[in-house]
């Protein structure tokens, strides 16, 4: 079974992707947050960062759209290739209403015309491999339903599926009932994407249907090493120690290439850490302590000492 990294934007960028490759462990692929590209201009050029070679040195990820007209693909198409990228994801799932208003991520679900006028114009002479993250729908779940036919359709490599509709954003349960019935109608390789936590909840989903693989996010925000425990790796306390403080030490560099003062540092750092706190047993004091960071010297005290503590 393959593990994929989500995309999550401003958690696992170029900035956390590159420590976590490097000194925790390696996904069989990973992603970059969404480009966002409409009416054939980028929304925010800086999005396009993301996966430039320079910020790539140790695993090179699948670059993904975030938009819903052939023109627009074809701007990121360009960017795509002319930095040796041989694939590319189209997101259908982003679940936030100043993305879903427009008709984008989750919003296109609701659009079956839109979806097969921009799949029948990426697919006249696309020189990518693609494939699609997705939901169940925007409103409700029987929307995906009416897009199987045209998903089938198309060479796509793979559909991912996290099993929510998009006005749930990241609440409620998933579906697990009609992931299976949708993924059993669908010819091509799925993976499961939702609220994989531990090895366990990786295993049980195993169990619902045939899949190709699953794709985990907050899950290993919050325990770096759940990769490891799913493929049955042992790590030792000592081993897990050092590879956290190798990870953070990445972290605080990769920040120090992007971000300028300990204001932006703080921010971004702090995000993170209202996921990764629930790794550590005095977790709610640790995020509480850096809540009230001000300094990278104040949070680098902090994050060490929790560290000691494991």
């Amino acid at each position: 079974m393959q593990i994929y990294l989500a995309p999550l934007q401003g958690l696992t960028d170029w900035i956390f992707r590159e420590s976590f490759t490097q000194h925790i462990a390696t996904f069989d692929k990973t992603f970059t947050p969404f480009v966002r590209v409409q009416n054939g201009d980028f929304f925010r050029p800086s999005q396009c960062n993301d996966l430039l070679p320079e910020h790539n040195h140790f695993q090179k990820p699948v670059p993904q759209f975030l938009g819903n007209d052939t023109e627009s693909f074809k701007r990121f198409e360009n960017l795509c290739l002319e930095n040796n990228y041989t694939e590319a994801n189209i997101n259908m799932g982003c679940p936030y209403p100043m993305v879903t208003g427009r008709k984008m991520g989750a919003g296109i679900l609701s659009y079956p015309e839109i979806i097969s006028e921009l799949l029948k114009g990426i697919f006249a002479d696309t020189h990518l491999r693609i494939s699609i993250k997705c939901r169940l729908g925007m409103e409700n779940p029987t929307e995906l339903e009416q897009l199987i036919p045209i998903f089938n359709d198309f060479p796509l490599s793979e559909i991912i599926i996290h099993p929510r509709i998009g006005k749930q954003q990241y609440k409620g349960n998933v579906n697990a009932e009609a992931f299976v019935k949708f993924a059993e109608q669908i010819k091509h390789p799925i993976f499961y994407n939702g609220d994989i936590f531990t090895a366990e909840d990786a295993e049980r989903i195993q169990k619902l249907t045939p899949i190709a693989g699953i794709m985990i996010g907050r899950g290993v925000l919050q325990n770096p090493f759940l990769l490891d425990e799913i493929r049955n790796k042992e790590i030792s306390v000592e081993e897990k120690r050092t590879k956290l403080r190798n990870f953070h030490l990445g972290i605080i560099e990769n920040c120090k290439q992007k971000y300028s003062g300990d204001g932006h540092f703080m921010k971004r750092l702090e995000e993170m850490w209202s996921y990764h706190a629930e790794n550590f047993i005095n977790g709610k004091k640790v995020l509480k302590q850096i809540k009230k960071c001000r300094t990278l010297a104040e949070y680098e005290e902090i994050v060490f000492r929790a560290l000691n503590e494991l």
